[in-house]
């Protein structure tokens, strides 16, 4: 039997393939030559738990690895052992993952062992989709003979024209939701007429009613076979092979002489098509090794069904279940902060999860701070970024993260003024964003001429609510409507709206000039300030882009109800939020020295502090930082004080947003003679007020009277860059008043 060439990521294998690219299921030729070592050297530097998963007898074995106890090194080392004594072949062994890079790291790290030649040895280690593509283009001619196919390319086309062809809305938003959901369908093995009961009964997230999506699924799949050539989509690659495998004894038999040895990372993800897969490849066998962390299933939403790790050892009664708890990743107080959000958590995962012990020489304590609103959290948060860099930390070992993408605005913003680069993961920067940049097209129409109306219109604008109202009005087509929408790319695009419009809200509040032109000219000038990403710079990512990862420092902002966990998982009910409280354990884990955890009370400088912090903080929230009160959105709490909730009257006090009998603390002489150096100083730079120092800042400073410049670096909002920048007119203020 002649054998595919190997090498090379899933989205290389994958893309415009046809049947008969790819001789053969196996990779290259050839048995291992000379066994590496021994069990002396594959046993070397393990701890008794992972020696115990390496020395297994062969499957079923179930490998429960928490975060950073080091399951990479234990599969390959029990992948080397089996080798080693004789049970399996080299080549008798698929190893399966779900990103191309981890299963390039499983081949490393078998190279690494002598097992096998990184990319070509006989050690298979792929996704399921690249393994399932190389074995389908091996065995179709066997049953379809000289029928072509070939690999969708430009899936989102086809989908297009399938929501047209039923009549749906044919937005970009409604086309990816519906994408999501046939790949979700897909996942589920569900069909056209079976998706829309399950959906329902399931209540998923949709933009339209869940039989219009069938209808979508139904088209989209008659499309596809519709043309000369039969086309496969990503997901067709599983069902397709299990089809094959399950329906053609002959193939079975063939594939199962090859394969003897099952290896399965990541096990807590695998979707019902996955599942389908391996048991299909496996037969009657049981030679299986699965690894996972239940605390880690975060992929629920995208069809990855935990119950296969819950129930391995009922599936198969006489399996060697090992637990890996000792996290070589993280200090101890980083563990510790882990395991009490993740032991607080309700239901089946709380008895199955694991309890981490943290095997590092001890490090700082995880901070939680408390801000008053976004950009001081954001600016105290990249002054801490500057911190660590100029006391020699490499930038590339700091992430921010955070739980959805229109968040990574404001940390970009404090990031460029500090002077600290930056490279988005799994994102775009946040004014490059396709819908931000339609959004800021529209809002420059409103001052460029070209629509006269509209442009006469904002110029008499002279009230703040009134040109944000305005502005809010102008971006209702792009989607910013006036309740959080269902659907998931409608509530990402609803989310970066609603974050430009609070940045026209807090340059109009800012500014002294009436009209649309001075907010316009404000968000210009914020979009014009970004430089290209550092590729060696922090890191912004969602906690979801994450997973896998790991850093020196990271700082997990925005950690508030609504936000973790988010406004619709609280609505969808308890498992929903129990997923949200493991996306934050996922995102305490990534780090390992260094951890901070924070929250604003507002959105906005002077807004109303009706937020608090997440649910999940509640067992270590230190008692000196209250949950916020919970007000009613009416329009009678506008111009009310933070503290406590009387109406305010003054501008200082409104500026404040804090009542005569709270702000008795505050220097308000000193506070009005930092509003004219802020004016003043914004006026020389050519810069907007709110970008020197927020009202916030000015408060805190009025308050504290920071008599140094340590004192002053203190002060929320203040971070190196402007301490450097500003310190020396702070402090002479104050020595003056």
């Amino acid at each position: 039997m002649q054998r595919a060439g190997g090498g090379g990521g899933a989205d290389r294998e994958l893309a415009g393939q046809r049947v008969g690219q790819q001789p053969g299921p196996h990779g290259d030729a050839g048995r291992a030559g000379s066994r590496p070592g021994g069990a002396g050297s594959v046993l070397e530097g393990l701890d008794p738990q992972q020696r115990h998963a390496v020395l297994a007898p062969r499957g079923p074995v179930c490998i429960l690895a928490g975060a950073g106890t080091g399951k990479t090194r234990t599969i390959t080392r029990r992948i080397a052992h089996l080798v080693n004594t004789g049970h399996v072949r080299g080549d008798q062994v698929l190893a399966v993952t779900f990103t191309a890079r981890a299963a390039g790291e499983l081949r490393m790290r078998l190279a690494g062992l002598g097992i096998a030649d990184a990319g070509t040895g006989p050690v298979q280690a792929r996704t399921f989709h690249s393994a399932a593509l190389r074995n389908l283009s091996y065995f179709w001619p066997q049953v379809y003979g000289e029928e072509p196919w070939q690999l969708l390319d430009g899936q989102f086309r086809a989908v297009a024209q399938a929501v047209r062809r039923v009549g749906l809305d044919p937005s970009t938003e409604t086309i990816r939701d519906v994408l999501t959901e046939i790949g979700w369908a897909k996942s589920s093995l569900l069909t056209p007429g079976t998706y829309a009961e399950q959906a329902l009964a399931l209540g998923r997230d949709l933009p339209v009613p869940a039989p219009e999506v069938a209808r979508a699924f139904r088209a989209y799949e008659d499309l596809k076979v519709s043309g000369p050539v039969r086309m496969l989509d990503f997901d067709d690659l599983l069902g397709h092979m299990a089809d094959l495998v399950e329906d053609v004894p002959a193939i079975a038999e063939e594939f199962r002489d090859r394969y003897r040895c099952f290896v399965v990372d990541e096990f807590q993800d695998v979707t019902p098509a996955q599942q389908r897969l391996l048991s299909a490849w496996l037969g009657k066998r049981d030679d299986l090794t699965v690894v996972g962390d239940v605390n880690q299933t975060i992929y629920s939403f995208a069809g990855a069904e935990p119950d296969f790790l819950l129930g391995f050892a009922d599936r198969y009664p006489g399996a060697t279940v090992v637990r890996l708890e000792s996290d070589y990743r993280s200090t101890p107080q980083v563990v510790d902060l882990a395991n009490v959000v993740i032991g607080a958590g309700a239901g089946r995962f709380r008895t199955a999860g694991l309890t981490l012990t943290g095997m590092r020489p001890p490090g700082p304590e995880p901070q939680l701070n408390e801000y008053a609103d976004e950009d001081s959290e954001a600016e105290a948060v990249a002054g801490a970024v500057a911190d660590l860099v100029h006391g020699g930390l490499d930038p590339s070992e700091i992430a921010v993260l955070y739980r959805v993408n229109a968040q990574s605005e404001r940390i970009e913003a404090a990031l460029e003024q500090a002077g600290i680069g930056y490279r988005l993961k799994g994102g775009e920067g946040f004014f490059e964003r396709p819908v931000i940049r339609r959004a800021m097209s529209t809002i420059d129409r409103m001052v460029d001429g070209s629509d006269e109306a509209t442009v006469q219109a904002g110029a008499r604008l002279t009230d703040p609510t009134e040109v944000v109202a305005a502005i809010r009005q102008a971006l209702e087509p792009l989607g910013l409507t006036a309740a959080e929408p269902s659907g998931a790319q409608a509530r990402e695009t609803w989310n970066a709206l609603t974050a430009l419009v609070g940045l026209a809200e807090e340059i109009a509040t800012a500014e002294s000039r009436p009209g649309v032109l001075p907010v316009v000219a404000g968000l210009r000038e914020r979009a014009a300030a970004r430089h290209a990403p550092d590729e060696r710079g922090v890191t912004l990512a969602s906690f979801h882009a994450a997973k896998g990862l790991e850093w020196d420092a990271v700082f997990l902002i925005g950690v508030h109800e609504g936000s973790l966990p988010i406004s619709h998982a609280i609505n969808a009910g308890p498992d929903a939020i129990e997923e949200e409280r493991r996306l934050l354990y996922v995102g305490i884990t990534r780090a390992r020295e260094h951890l901070s955890l924070s929250w604003s009370r507002s959105r906005r400088a002077g807004g109303r502090a009706t937020r608090r912090p997440s649910r999940f903080l509640d067992p270590v929230r230190p008692a000196g930082v209250p949950a916020a009160p919970r007000r009613s959105s009416d329009s009678s709490d506008k111009g009310r004080c933070r503290s406590c909730g009387e109406k305010l009257t003054g501008p200082m006090h409104r500026a404040l947003g804090l009542c005569p009998d709270c702000a008795v603390e505050v220097d308000t002489g000193l506070f009005e003679r930092l509003r004219d150096w802020r004016k003043d100083t914004a006026e020389r730079i050519g810069k907007p007020a709110y970008t020197v120092f927020t009202n916030d800042t000015l408060a805190q400073i009025a308050r504290d009277r920071p008599a140094d410049t340590r004192a002053l670096g203190r002060i929320g909002g203040i971070g190196a860059h402007k301490l450097g920048e500003y310190g020396d007119d702070v402090l002479r203020l104050i020595r003056e008043g």
